[in-house]
């Protein structure tokens, strides 16, 4: 990627096939699940590698502000947790652009004591989060919207209710299931949450295996229930592992330039459900090779797929741009609630394939896209959503010449990810 001659963009270098190998930040999801455990142990606990970027540290910031103790350097995270006495900060608690922050820390201020304001950036103001409503009202909590309903910033006044049972909400993300499960420590007596056919549901899986390592054992006595039991987390030794989101757009930008790239830390057997891109990349007819240290891909694009991605949101992106290289067509299907992210990802996408002279059709929650084989370059515009900016880079490689705006968006989840591609290239 080089400068471009407009301010705040990046302009895609014609360059050979990617090649080498390549590090990707630790996970962001699981370091924010881990920090959620360790500030609410009784204890000192030691988070190994975690992510650092925008989303993370706001967790980190406003699990602070609720009274944990988080010491930190080059290679760790020390966190001393509240044992569940939670601070009621006077100032709004400031979630930054992280969804995922203010999905999790509402249901814990639901179910713990006080009055607290959470609010965040315009891009998080954006987001409807109006399914916090329901949750709050069977916790038997009180919730007032401060500007516009079902929109950041929000008050919640919390309490030590008495359920036993809630149900929720789950058609738009999982992420509020998982702040239930991770809250429901608090309560100090069994809960079982309900939700029937969950999106993203791995994330949820994501959320019981770390849970667990910090002693509470999610149980699932039925499809659509999960039980927390009357336990309190306990202060653990956690490493974060590699994220396998973020290494789906180096994988990708291998196979649309027919190169070999390796990244450490990633595998099949990993706590991310995200760790599927390896099979998605298979069924492209990538060559996928797992070895101890990490995963290798290579080769080109041999064929279009048809994927059930409704538990993988994240991986739409990377796998959008793969099937403009692809020979044939690509449909994604059961992705609707990617028009709820930090942009309207269905429309983006398809946006950025008919610019750039493919051809995609968004249909429901289905996007459908027939390439072209030969592209044209184009201005596309992230429009804040880092998980874009990296997926218009890859479709870049395809089309050099293609400018990016706001590129430090993906300071989000991976700042420096265009740094990372670069050292790919080889130069024609």
């Amino acid at each position: 990627m080089t400068p471009s001659n407009r301010s705040g963009s990046i302009t895609v270098a014609p360059g050979g096939p990617l090649t080498g190998t390549a590090r990707v930040p630790s996970s962001k999801s699981v370091t924010h699940r881990a920090l959620f455990c360790a500030a609410l142990a009784p204890g000192r606990s030691v988070i190994l590698s975690p992510s650092i970027c925008d989303d993370t540290l706001a967790t980190r910031a406003c699990l602070e502000a609720l009274g944990a103790r988080i010491e930190v350097t080059n290679a760790a995270w020390f966190c001393s947790g509240t044992g569940g006495r939670l601070s009621v900060p006077t100032n709004p608690i400031n979630c930054a652009s992280s969804g995922t922050t203010f999905r999790f820390l509402s249901t814990l201020c639901a179910l713990s004591p006080g009055i607290r304001r959470l609010d965040g950036s315009e891009q998080l103001r954006r987001r409807p989060m109006d399914a916090l409503d329901d949750i709050v009202r069977q916790a038997g909590a009180r919730l007032r919207w401060l500007k516009q309903d079902g929109r950041a910033p929000v008050e919640i006044e919390g309490g030590r209710p008495g359920i036993v049972t809630i149900h929720a909400p789950s058609r738009v993300t999982s992420q509020f299931l998982s702040g239930l499960l991770l809250a429901a420590p608090l309560l100090g007596r069994p809960l079982s949450v309900f939700a029937a056919d969950p999106v993203s549901a791995p994330y949820v899986e994501t959320t019981r295996r770390i849970m667990a390592l910090f002693g509470v054992a999610v149980e699932r006595p039925a499809p659509s229930e999960w039980r927390v039991p009357e336990l309190p987390y306990r202060t653990t030794r956690f490493k974060v592992e590699a994220d396998a989101s973020a290494a789906a757009f180096l994988f990708a930008a291998a196979g649309v330039t027919g190169g070999s790239v390796t990244v450490p830390g990633i595998g099949r057997s990993m706590a991310q459900g995200d760790a599927r891109i390896l099979e998605f990349l298979e069924n492209f007819g990538l060559r996928v090779e797992v070895r101890p240290g990490g995963a290798s891909v290579s080769g080109s694009v041999q064929r279009g797929v048809d994927l059930d991605l409704g538990a993988h949101p994240d991986l739409v992106p990377a796998l959008a741009a793969l099937a403009l290289a692809a020979p044939s067509p690509s449909r994604f299907r059961r992705i609707g609630h990617l028009r709820h992210k930090e942009s309207d990802r269905l429309a983006l996408l398809a946006e950025a394939v008919k610019s750039l002279g493919g051809i995609a059709e968004v249909e429901g929650g289905t996007l459908s896209i027939q390439p072209s084989g030969t592209y044209r370059p184009a201005r596309l515009d992230p429009k804040g959503d880092h998980r874009m900016a990296m997926a218009f880079a890859v479709m870049g490689l395809l089309a050099p010449g293609t400018e990016i705006s706001d590129p430090g968006c993906v300071r989000k989840s991976f700042p420096d990810f265009f740094e990372v591609l670069d050292s790919l290239r080889r130069p024609l």
